[in-house]
């Protein structure tokens, strides 16, 4: 796989800024982004640069860019996700940095995650937001036609075992390389395989992932899945 160029920013609630990059991003696997030194004088963890040298370490808005499509980007805190990052390709990214819905307090350490693919690359992501103030970030890659369920990129495991008993309030999905295959939007599903929420996927090529508003209660047995027809 390729190594491409990424950029990011992270703008504090006091209207600092993190300036992040990475011109070597590794392709189609999870890769850091961490401080541009063109800028700030060295390369280090986001958060790290963000407790040291900023006033105020509280992420408001955020947006991650990459030279082939972003599938998924979010802040990893020991070893969890504390926030879920709009993202765009770099033939995008109107309206980053986008804000969150929920700001977080960065500490020393934290790190920007990206996962960028080639524009071939089918892997669909789904980032959320819940009222408690947690996030996270779903993906899977279709194999042909039929339905696909969206599961943990840290676990493995499915929405309702991920997040139950919390309420999602803001998502958005980046559809990979599926413009012409999808033959439904992402689903929120109960028990009964009853719809209770949906979002419609960005085309990673042209669109930015930034949060809307979406509800959708999440029960232990509740998935998230789309299908399409090749």
């Amino acid at each position: 796989m390729a190594n491409v160029d990424s950029y990011s920013q992270l703008t504090m609630r006091n209207g600092a800024v993190v300036p992040l990059a990475n011109t070597a991003l590794t392709e189609a696997t999870e890769d850091e982004i961490q401080t541009d030194a063109n800028f700030v004088g060295s390369a280090q963890p986001a958060g790290t640069f963000a407790t040291q040298s900023l006033q105020n370490a509280v992420v408001m808005a955020a947006g991650v860019s990459a030279e082939n499509d972003v599938t998924y980007a979010y802040i990893r805190s020991a070893g969890k996700i504390k926030v879920a990052l709009p993202v765009s390709g770099l033939s995008s990214g109107m309206g980053l940095p986008g804000t969150l819905p929920y700001p977080k307090q960065l500490v020393s350490g934290d790190s920007v995650i990206a996962m960028a693919n080639a524009v071939a690359d089918r892997e669909v992501g789904l980032s959320v937001a819940c009222s408690s103030g947690e996030y996270h970030c779903f993906s899977v890659t279709p194999a042909g036609a039929g339905e696909h369920e969206l599961v943990s990129v840290l676990t493995g495991q499915s929405i309702g075992e991920t997040l139950q008993g919390r309420t999602v309030t803001h998502a958005f999905a980046m559809g990979g390389n599926n413009a012409t295959n999808f033959s439904s939007p992402i689903y929120f599903l109960n028990g009964s395989g009853t719809p209770i929420g949906s979002v419609t996927p960005n085309d990673p090529a042209v669109d930015t992932g930034l949060y809307q508003k979406c509800m959708a209660s999440i029960a232990l047995n509740t998935r998230v899945v789309f299908r399409t027809d090749a």
